[in-house]
């Protein structure tokens, strides 16, 4: 039987939904999938063996018009491709041209390093930074989106090249962009401070993935490895992170798509928020 690796990294829970869709998709289709986190390789020194794979597939967050630290660290610990087919999907608050070149450096790394990377996907949830999308828009595009997983793990499977490209205007303004992101993301914590409400129950520092997070001298203290991912603001029980300077960064009253889709019936949570511009396009083509 033929097989896929899933390899994937997610801050909030988005990209993981795209991942588990993708494994549910390609099982349907008769591959055994396996799903692995990017930061159990690097943390925790699993070793995965690539050459068993007929594919693998990269996954992370659009942070920042780019990818996480945490992303180009796995890219750079993997072992040289051999022509190993390879498909990048990434997940964004908005599937527009202003993220079209989200993947270009992680493309190029993994070329480098001889992997075929031929095929390439955006999708679209939700939004934990700055807005909150509507929680029935929200349902709309997590339908789309598994809809659209089925169509790219089909083509996939044929072998079919897709990547995503725009003017060249915009992909040297955006690549620009993208180099001072990364750069500045990884002082985003810097910008954190801890209420007097914090328990120390630990899981700020047990859930980062880039082990940016300490307890010294009874405070919690963060580092200069921050991806961006705001895992710890928002999974903190007693909402005691808070942001100093960017406060309009977290959208209000936390994030929880998974909460989202598993309620049903009178356990819907009506969340008003924003409906965002690419949605209708988004929900009529296929080919996004």
């Amino acid at each position: 039987m033929k097989s896929v690796v899933v390899c994937y990294f997610s801050g909030t829970g988005n990209t993981e939904l795209v991942a588990n869709m993708i494994k549910e998709e390609f099982s349907q289709l008769q591959y055994t999938v396996d799903l692995v986190r990017m930061e159990d390789v690097l943390n925790h020194h699993l070793n995965i063996d690539l050459g068993k794979y007929d594919f693998i597939g990269i996954g992370s967050q659009v942070i920042g018009y780019g990818a996480p630290k945490i992303v180009y660290d796995f890219i750079r610990a993997l072992p040289k491709g051999n022509g190993k087919k390879v498909f990048v999907f990434r997940t964004a608050g908005g599937v527009a041209p202003i993220n079209y070149n989200a993947s270009k450096w992680m493309l190029r790394k993994l070329t480098k390093k001889g992997y075929d990377a031929f095929h390439e996907r955006l999708f679209s949830i939700g939004s934990n930074w700055v807005v909150r999308f509507d929680s029935d828009v929200m349902r709309q595009l997590y339908d789309a989106t598994k809809k659209k997983v089925g169509i790219m793990c089909r083509e996939i499977i044929l072998g079919e090249k897709r990547i995503l490209r725009t003017d060249w205007g915009l992909k040297m303004r955006m690549e620009l962009v993208e180099l001072f992101f990364t750069r500045a993301l990884r002082w985003m914590a810097k910008d954190y401070s801890v209420k007097k409400t914090c328990t120390h129950c630990g899981q700020c520092i047990k859930n980062c993935p880039s082990r940016n997070i300490i307890e010294k001298n009874k405070k919690i203290k963060f580092g200069f490895n921050c991806n961006g991912c705001m895992r710890c603001y928002y999974i903190c029980p007693k909402n005691a992170i808070n942001f100093r300077i960017y406060k309009f960064f977290p959208v209000a009253g936390g994030y929880n798509a998974k909460k989202i889709f598993t309620q049903s019936g009178s356990e819907i949570e009506k969340i008003p928020g924003f409906t965002p511009p690419f949605l209708d396009n988004y929900l009529k083509n296929d080919s996004l």
